[in-house]
């Protein structure tokens, strides 16, 4: 995750320097479209990060991708074990605990999955028998929903009475009263969108960044239309996207 990168306050609507492409791919006001299109290019990370590593990253999605049953209806738990994780961990994130509960009773609160930046932040969250004291060691929580989703709003369909947006909301507000503020970010996805949400933005409803994954890979009928993303444009969001999202 690009740790350097401070939210933006307001996105910025200038209609005239904006790149059609992040209005395409991208949505949510977390980072400015100059940013995202522009001054990104000129950080440290984004030079570092070099055309034969990028290459790899994109094999390695389109592998899962192509693994995975995209024209069909694969549920939660499948979409989970077979393409999210499977992408959490091409991102570097090798290191997690699955379904820890924020409450000490119930469980109504059960994000699917921790993050942490190394074994040793996990084996320190391990030292506790209750659960919901580990989040405090964790970098980033993921909630995960079944593919294509839609991500703010309730379906019709047994155990989606509530907008996925709104889940991620509750549990964010509730590990940043248990946790002080330590773990501020959180992951949600069905596996095509992936959205990040910060705690200490102004308006974190509002204010989040996401990524159309399908669209920038290109896969067959996500990138089509009169606005299709170009090759250039692809490579641009698949490196803004290894970049924001990574470990």
């Amino acid at each position: 995750m690009l740790h350097k990168v401070t939210a933006s306050a307001s996105f910025e609507k200038n209609i005239g320097n904006l790149d059609l492409s992040s209005e395409i791919v991208s949505q949510g006001s977390l980072f400015t479209s100059d940013f995202l299109t522009e001054t990104i290019q000129g950080i440290s990370e984004w030079n570092s990060l070099g055309d034969a590593d990028l290459d790899q990253f994109g094999t390695s999605l389109r592998s899962v991708f192509d693994r995975f049953p995209t024209s069909q209806t694969p549920n939660e738990s499948q979409t989970e074990d077979d393409l999210i994780w499977p992408i959490l961990d091409a991102l570097g994130w090798t290191q997690s605990l699955r379904q820890q509960n924020l409450s000490p009773r119930g469980r109504e609160d059960v994000p699917d999955g921790l993050l942490f930046d190394s074994a040793e932040t996990k084996a320190k969250a391990n030292g506790f028998p209750e659960e919901w004291k580990r989040y405090e060691f964790g970098r980033a929580v993921v909630e995960s929903k079944r593919w294509a989703r839609p991500l703010d709003r309730r379906s019709g369909r047994r155990g989606e009475e509530t907008a996925p947006s709104t889940q991620m909301l509750r549990y964010l507000r509730r590990i940043d009263d248990i946790t002080n503020g330590a773990l501020r970010w959180g992951i949600l996805t069905n596996g095509s969108k992936w959205r990040l949400y910060f705690s200490g933005a102004r308006s974190v409803s509002e204010q989040f960044f996401e990524l159309d994954i399908a669209a920038i890979l290109d896969l067959p009928g996500h990138n089509d239309g009169l606005f299709a993303l170009d090759e250039a444009d692809c490579r641009h969001w698949l490196k803004v996207f290894l970049l924001i999202f990574r470990r």
